[in-house]
């Protein structure tokens, strides 16, 4: 090989090595520390942001390195103060991470698309019911009584439709002509419908109504009366969906439902596992030691949630937000929710997700972020108060621009001025709120400084 060759073809290899970029390359450095392509990749990802988009943009990539930097420096902060070890932040580790856990599993069965499910394709004719009436430019809501004289109405409208339909018009075309649907300039079609579509009763209804044929009366569900025709029935499987249904925008959202439900079958399942004992519509919650339900060896009783809601709530008033009243549908659908976590935790144990590598660096990003969030809340954004004078001057500034509405008054609009304790409380929040994001930013910026953190812009990729 000559010489000139020899060396071309080395400049080449070098250029090539240059201009590669690999993980271990360092984009940002702070004291004491460093951030690499590959961590954040990792975390961008750990974090469910788009990669891809936030790679074509010099300053998108300069936005999230100054972000997790930040997260970075907070989570030192934190654990340096002890506040990881705190009895709070452990308590509010073990709830999210089972969460965590749950939320992770839920996606890794969805995302294994796995279904098999009955399918109808159908045609509808909607006609509406409102609850309201209009009387002098102004809407009136009606009463029970109106409302089923609407009702009936729209039965009576909805029988001479299917008359016709006897009488050998097509549905295309009354579809077109009667229906308040979003779906009357495609003839009615909705496409094809699974059970829990459009809500339960809905689409109970599609499957009541047999292949080739439409409703010989019409079906009131929610705030409308329908005329349903089903032009086809399949068993729906992720070898068969892309044959069966054409529309790929409809495809997509059918296959998001199938694999929702698959997930959703799962957590039933696991829901009646022999050692799972489940009280949550029978328990009283006015005895700490009665028993909500138990998953295995794990128990939880009215006192854990009673704990659990005081906590939420101590939360809620050191974020400056009021408090709630807790009742018992609520502490009945919490509950729900937790047995559900528990069941799902336990289940992705069982399956070794604790022992995936992906799934662990996703885990140590979450709690490193519950962390700092948690510290920048307690430790660090405290004592913001606003004041009643802070609420007056505020609704005073922006009171022709934000606390002004206009009202329909002899058919005439007329801008009328919102009173100032009906706004009051909403201002509080707002005022709140807009103190804390000054506090914040001025806090990070001088944890940046501080820490002269620094970013290699040579090494970012795009543009």
């Amino acid at each position: 090989m000559k010489r000139s060759v020899v060396f071309i073809f080395v400049l080449a290899v070098i250029v090539s090595a240059a201009a590669c970029k690999r993980s271990g390359d360092v984009l940002a450095t702070y004291n004491g520390g460093q951030i690499t392509r590959g961590e954040f990749y990792e975390w961008l990802e750990a974090r469910k942001m788009a990669k891809d988009a936030i790679i074509k943009k010099k300053s998108e990539q300069k936005n999230h390195l100054e972000r997790f930097a930040t997260e970075k420096l907070i989570v030192r902060e934190a654990r340096k103060a002890g506040f990881d070890k705190k009895d709070d932040f452990l308590f509010l580790t073990n709830l999210a991470t089972r969460g965590f856990y749950a939320q992770y599993l839920g996606k890794l069965i969805s995302s294994e698309g796995k279904f098999s499910e009955d399918a109808a394709k159908a045609r509808i004719i909607k006609l509406t019911v409102k609850n309201y009436k209009i009387d002098k430019n102004n809407r009136q809501k009606l009463s029970d009584a109106e409302i089923e004289a609407a009702f009936k109405e729209k039965m009576d409208k909805a029988r001479g439709i299917i008359d016709e339909l006897n009488k050998g018009a097509t549905f295309d075309d009354l579809a077109k002509k009667y229906s308040d649907d979003f779906s009357k300039r495609k003839g009615g079609d909705i496409g094809y419908i699974i059970q829990g579509m459009r809500g339960e009763e809905f689409s109970k209804a599609v499957f009541a109504v047999k292949e080739g044929e439409y409703t010989k009366e019409p079906v009131r569900v929610g705030n409308a009366v329908y005329i349903i025709k089903v032009e086809d029935r399949e068993k729906v499987t992720e070898d068969n969906i892309e044959d069966v249904i054409e529309d790929k925008n409809q495809q997509a959202g059918l296959k998001r439902r199938l694999m929702y439900n698959s997930s959703v079958r799962l957590q039933d399942s696991l829901m009646k596992s022999k050692d799972v004992v489940n009280n949550i519509e029978t328990v009283s919650f006015f005895d700490p030691t009665a028993l909500i339900y138990k998953v295995g060896p794990a128990e939880f009783k009215v006192a854990d949630l009673n704990k659990l809601v005081d906590f939420i709530m101590d939360k809620r008033r050191k974020m400056g937000r009021p408090g709630m009243p807790v009742d018992e549908k609520m502490k009945r659908e919490l509950s729900k929710r937790f047995l559900r976590e528990e069941v799902l935790k336990r289940e992705a144990i069982r399956r070794g997700l604790d022992k995936d590598e992906k799934f662990k660096n996703e885990l140590k990003y979450f709690i490193d972020y519950n962390l700092a969030g948690t510290y920048e809340s307690e430790a660090v954004l405290t004592n913001i108060t606003v004041t009643p004078q802070d609420v007056r001057d505020y609704y005073t500034k922006n009171l022709d621009r934000m606390y002004t509405r206009n009202v329909n008054e002899g058919g005439k609009s007329v801008k009328k001025v919102i009173p100032f304790e009906e706004a009051r409380q909403n201002i509080d929040r707002r005022m709140y709120d807009i103190k804390r994001s000054e506090k914040r930013k001025a806090w990070v910026a001088d944890l940046l400084n501080s820490n002269k953190f620094k970013i290699d812009e040579s090494e970012l990729e795009g543009k």
